[in-house]
Protein backbone atom coordinates (compact mmCIF):
# COMPACT_ATOMS: atom_id res chain seq x y z
CA UNK A 1 0.00 0.00 0.00
CA UNK A 2 2.44 2.52 -1.30
CA UNK A 3 1.40 6.25 -2.45
CA UNK A 4 1.04 7.41 -5.70
CA UNK A 5 0.56 10.71 -7.07
CA UNK A 6 -2.07 9.09 -9.55
CA UNK A 7 -4.03 7.57 -6.75
CA UNK A 8 -3.76 11.21 -4.83
CA UNK A 9 -5.43 12.62 -7.63
CA UNK A 10 -8.52 10.20 -7.60
CA UNK A 11 -8.58 9.50 -4.08
CA UNK A 12 -11.12 12.35 -2.21
CA UNK A 13 -10.61 11.50 1.02
CA UNK A 14 -6.58 12.61 0.48
CA UNK A 15 -5.47 9.52 2.53
CA UNK A 16 -4.27 6.56 0.36
CA UNK A 17 -3.25 4.51 3.18
CA UNK A 18 -6.93 4.75 4.63
CA UNK A 19 -8.82 4.43 1.89
CA UNK A 20 -7.17 1.26 0.89
CA UNK A 21 -7.61 -0.71 3.68
CA UNK A 22 -11.28 0.34 4.20
CA UNK A 23 -11.63 -0.52 0.51
CA UNK A 24 -10.43 -4.24 1.43
CA UNK A 25 -13.59 -4.03 4.26
CA UNK A 26 -11.55 -3.30 7.09
CA UNK A 27 -11.63 -0.36 9.47
CA UNK A 28 -8.14 1.60 9.39
CA UNK A 29 -7.37 4.00 12.08
CA UNK A 30 -3.82 5.73 12.95
CA UNK A 31 -2.65 7.01 16.02
CA UNK A 32 -0.70 10.51 15.16
CA UNK A 33 2.11 12.26 17.39
CA UNK A 34 4.03 15.31 16.23
CA UNK A 35 6.97 16.78 17.10
CA UNK A 36 9.90 19.22 16.01
CA UNK A 37 13.55 17.52 16.41
CA UNK A 38 16.90 17.65 15.02
CA UNK A 39 16.63 13.94 12.12
CA UNK A 40 18.64 11.21 12.72
CA UNK A 41 21.97 11.14 10.16
CA UNK A 42 20.30 9.64 7.23
CA UNK A 43 17.32 11.33 7.27
CA UNK A 44 18.99 14.56 7.55
CA UNK A 45 21.76 12.83 4.64
CA UNK A 46 18.30 12.22 2.32
CA UNK A 47 16.82 15.77 2.76
CA UNK A 48 19.90 17.90 1.98
CA UNK A 49 19.82 19.07 5.61
CA UNK A 50 22.61 19.75 8.30
CA UNK A 51 21.98 16.81 10.88
CA UNK A 52 23.43 19.71 13.98
CA UNK A 53 21.54 22.16 13.43
CA UNK A 54 18.60 21.66 10.84
CA UNK A 55 14.99 21.26 12.36
CA UNK A 56 12.69 18.47 10.86
CA UNK A 57 8.53 18.37 11.62
CA UNK A 58 8.25 14.75 12.63
CA UNK A 59 5.04 12.62 12.47
CA UNK A 60 4.78 9.37 14.01
CA UNK A 61 2.17 7.01 13.26
CA UNK A 62 0.99 4.04 14.55
CA UNK A 63 -1.15 2.47 11.96
CA UNK A 64 -3.80 0.20 13.21
CA UNK A 65 -6.04 -2.49 10.90
CA UNK A 66 -9.50 -3.41 12.81
CA UNK A 67 -8.22 -3.40 16.50
CA UNK A 68 -4.37 -4.84 15.56
CA UNK A 69 -1.19 -2.76 14.88
CA UNK A 70 -0.46 -3.09 11.14
CA UNK A 71 2.99 -0.68 10.67
CA UNK A 72 4.75 2.33 11.81
CA UNK A 73 4.84 4.59 9.76
CA UNK A 74 7.38 7.98 10.48
CA UNK A 75 7.37 11.42 8.41
CA UNK A 76 10.31 14.07 8.72
CA UNK A 77 9.14 16.89 6.72
CA UNK A 78 12.00 20.25 6.57
CA UNK A 79 10.54 22.45 9.54
CA UNK A 80 10.57 25.75 7.34
CA UNK A 81 8.96 24.18 4.57
CA UNK A 82 5.85 22.98 6.44
CA UNK A 83 5.82 25.70 9.19
CA UNK A 84 2.21 26.66 10.01
CA UNK A 85 0.41 23.99 7.67
CA UNK A 86 -1.51 21.21 8.84
CA UNK A 87 1.54 18.92 9.19
CA UNK A 88 1.76 20.62 12.59
CA UNK A 89 -1.05 19.50 13.76
CA UNK A 90 -0.99 16.35 16.12
CA UNK A 91 -3.74 14.58 14.36
CA UNK A 92 -4.54 12.57 11.46
CA UNK A 93 -4.92 14.85 8.97
CA UNK A 94 -5.27 14.68 4.60
CA UNK A 95 -6.09 16.38 1.53
CA UNK A 96 -7.65 15.37 -1.83
CA UNK A 97 -4.06 15.42 -4.16
CA UNK A 98 -1.83 14.74 -0.79
CA UNK A 99 -1.28 17.26 2.36
CA UNK A 100 2.17 18.67 0.57
CA UNK A 101 0.62 19.37 -2.61
CA UNK A 102 -2.40 20.81 -0.77
CA UNK A 103 0.70 23.32 0.44
CA UNK A 104 2.06 23.96 -2.42
CA UNK A 105 4.53 21.37 -2.20
CA UNK A 106 4.07 18.89 -5.14
CA UNK A 107 5.89 15.63 -4.78
CA UNK A 108 7.28 14.54 -8.45
CA UNK A 109 9.38 11.71 -7.56
CA UNK A 110 10.55 9.11 -5.26
CA UNK A 111 13.52 7.11 -4.07
CA UNK A 112 12.48 4.04 -2.30
CA UNK A 113 15.10 1.79 0.07
CA UNK A 114 13.88 -1.69 1.19
CA UNK A 115 16.04 -3.31 4.00
CA UNK A 116 14.81 -6.35 6.26
CA UNK A 117 16.35 -6.36 9.59
CA UNK A 118 14.99 -7.78 13.47
CA UNK A 119 12.73 -5.19 14.87
CA UNK A 120 13.74 -3.02 18.02
CA UNK A 121 12.11 -3.12 21.07
CA UNK A 122 10.41 -0.33 21.02
CA UNK A 123 8.79 -1.41 17.67
CA UNK A 124 8.03 -5.28 19.00
CA UNK A 125 6.21 -3.25 22.37
CA UNK A 126 4.71 -0.95 19.35
CA UNK A 127 3.60 -3.64 16.93
CA UNK A 128 2.85 -6.59 19.28
CA UNK A 129 5.04 -8.43 17.26
CA UNK A 130 5.27 -12.21 17.66
CA UNK A 131 9.52 -13.28 18.55
CA UNK A 132 11.50 -13.45 15.82
CA UNK A 133 9.47 -11.47 13.10
CA UNK A 134 11.77 -9.89 10.74
CA UNK A 135 10.24 -6.31 9.79
CA UNK A 136 11.11 -4.73 6.12
CA UNK A 137 11.99 -1.22 6.86
CA UNK A 138 10.44 1.00 3.62
CA UNK A 139 12.57 4.46 3.45
CA UNK A 140 10.46 6.58 0.47
CA UNK A 141 12.29 10.13 -0.24
CA UNK A 142 10.00 12.40 -2.08
CA UNK A 143 11.06 15.04 -4.14
CA UNK A 144 10.00 18.11 -5.93
CA UNK A 145 10.29 18.62 -9.66
CA UNK A 146 13.81 20.82 -9.05
CA UNK A 147 14.77 17.71 -7.40
CA UNK A 148 14.45 19.36 -3.66
CA UNK A 149 13.76 16.72 -1.27
CA UNK A 150 10.59 17.41 0.57
CA UNK A 151 10.04 14.64 2.96
CA UNK A 152 11.32 11.04 3.88
CA UNK A 153 9.10 8.65 5.24
CA UNK A 154 10.50 5.50 7.01
CA UNK A 155 7.80 2.99 7.57
CA UNK A 156 8.25 -0.27 9.88
CA UNK A 157 6.35 -3.66 7.96
CA UNK A 158 6.05 -6.79 9.96
CA UNK A 159 7.13 -9.63 8.43
CA UNK A 160 4.08 -11.72 9.51
CA UNK A 161 1.32 -9.29 7.82
CA UNK A 162 2.61 -7.43 4.99
CA UNK A 163 3.79 -8.38 0.80
CA UNK A 164 5.49 -5.77 -1.36
CA UNK A 165 4.61 -5.87 -4.23
CA UNK A 166 5.25 -2.92 -7.30
CA UNK A 167 4.28 -2.98 -10.31
CA UNK A 168 6.95 -1.30 -12.70
CA UNK A 169 6.96 0.18 -16.59
CA UNK A 170 9.53 -1.90 -18.49
CA UNK A 171 10.17 1.48 -20.29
Amino acid sequence: MLESRARHKSDNNGDQWASIVAESGRQPRQEVRVSIRRPPADVAERLQLDAETALTVVRERVRIVDQDPYALADSYFPEELVRGTPLMLPEDVSAPGGILASVGLVQARYRDEITVRMPTRAEIEKLSLPSATPVAVHMRTGYDENDRPLRVMITILPGDRHVIRYDVSAE
